[in-house]
């Protein structure tokens, strides 16, 4: 885990964590898998399916993405929560803490 970072990645697809892993590895970021079955990983931490809201909203983070889709390349406004689509699937959701903003839609 990275010291005194305020952002977290999230995976929550169907892929395996390794393949996150490698394309998400050299983010400031601390990286989270959200599945059922842990695997072991110095990089990475695991955490129940479901709960990364829950996660997220009671941490020390600013902001997340949730990756769902892998091998998409995702642009960040730190600022404006965005849901990031292709054929109308979601590939990525960013969250920011304490921001009223409605949430963009932006399709890749």
């Amino acid at each position: 885990m990275h010291p005194k970072t305020t952002s977290m990645i999230a995976y929550v697809g169907k892929d395996h964590p390794r393949l996150f892993e490698r394309q998400y590895i050299s983010h400031n970021a601390d990286l989270f898998v959200f599945r059922n079955k842990a695997y072991n990983s110095i990089n990475m931490k695991y955490e129940n399916k479901g709960s990364e809201l829950e996660i997220f909203y009671k941490s020390d983070y600013q902001n997340m993405l949730v990756i769902s889709l892998l091998h998409f390349n995702v642009q960040i406004d730190k600022e404006i929560p965005t849901i990031y689509k292709h054929d109308n699937k979601t590939v990525a959701e960013y969250y920011v803490k304490n921001v009223q903003k409605a949430k963009r839609k932006i399709f890749i």
